[in-house]
């Protein structure tokens, strides 16, 4: 267990409650909110990132960004803190992913979290008491993922990693890899992993960038034109990578797989129409996310893909 193996940051740590399973109570963890802490890096190139060196591959260059916004801007970091300027925003983000896969997330009972982040949906299956293991490359995330795991009904483990390092932590009957694919050096790998680390019958919940949508949202970066003509890898040095999908992609990425729901997603937050939008609640943005997919001119628009893919019973 990685947590068993934290070692202190800039204070000593408490000692762990006893485990359920393979991960810690949360309803147990409070002398563990808001402590920074050292795990072991399964891919050990992380240690030199989070401690501000440049990343030695252009995909990694993203975890360069995270460490800069981290310093410079905490508080867009954590959007789950209440405080946040994006607090709001994600929290109907994370209504609009709930739309789809909340069912799958309240009844999960094992889920594997790659690219956990801070937790915005990991909360969910871990307020329904359900074993979280989360894989993530962000030391600074995994110490707020924690912060804001204490109290809930479920369990938890966390491990420092990428996610082609993943180490085998057994079965799941849930995979979570929300907005995570893109950024990774080998999706393949990934999927692979992921698919090694599922039941039979177990699901995967997916979410990648779209091919088109994103150069007219409101976050792109300047001087990324020629990513949409051209290879669709938006690449800002230092900063940010991003690969985008078609639907072509992913199906061949899920080969293995049986998709069982593949819809377009995003159109309006952290999409092209979000300025267009303004604020609404959550039935009025399902009802422009429906209308923008059917739209003949704007259905091709989308930021994101959304997917529920199952692993065979035959595996």
């Amino acid at each position: 267990m990685s947590l068993a193996l934290a070692t202190a940051h800039t204070q000593p740590l408490p000692s762990l409650p006893d485990p359920i399973g393979t991960g810690y109570p949360c309803s147990q963890l409070e002398d563990w909110l808001g402590l920074s802490f050292w795990l072991p890096a399964l891919d050990p190139r992380l240690q030199n990132i989070h401690l501000g060196e440049p990343a030695p591959t252009a995909p990694l260059e993203n975890l360069e960004g995270m460490v800069r916004y981290w310093t410079e801007h905490p508080e867009w970091m954590d959007f789950l803190d209440p405080n946040s300027p994006t607090h709001e925003d994600k929290l109907l983000e994370r209504a609009l992913y709930l739309e789809y896969w909340g069912e799958i997330l309240q009844n999960a009972t094992r889920v594997l979290d790659i690219g956990g982040g801070v937790g915005r949906l990991g909360q969910i299956p871990l307020q329904n008491g359900a074993e979280l293991q989360v894989v993530e490359p962000d030391l600074r995330s995994i110490w707020r993922n924690l912060s804001h795991a204490v109290g809930a009904s479920g369990s938890i483990d966390f491990h420092w990693c990428t996610a082609e390092h993943m180490p085998n932590l057994g079965l799941f009957d849930t995979a979570l890899a929300c907005e995570v694919l893109n950024y990774v050096e080998d999706p393949h790998k990934v999927i692979r992993n992921i698919h090694r680390s599922l039941k039979p019958g177990g699901r995967l919940l997916m979410s990648v960038e779209a091919r088109w949508g994103w150069p007219m949202a409101r976050d792109v970066a300047p001087q990324t034109l020629d990513a949409f003509l051209d290879t669709g890898i938006v690449h800002v040095p230092h900063d940010r990578w991003i690969r985008t999908y078609t639907e072509d992609d992913i199906r061949d990425l899920l080969k293995d797989f049986q998709i069982r729901f593949l819809q377009r997603s995003h159109y309006t937050l952290s999409g092209p129409f979000e300025w267009a939008m303004g604020d609404v609640d959550i039935e009025t943005l399902i009802h422009y996310e429906n209308t923008l997919r059917n739209h003949p001119v704007s259905h091709k628009l989308n930021r994101a893909w959304m997917v529920i893919a199952e692993k065979p019973h035959n595996d």
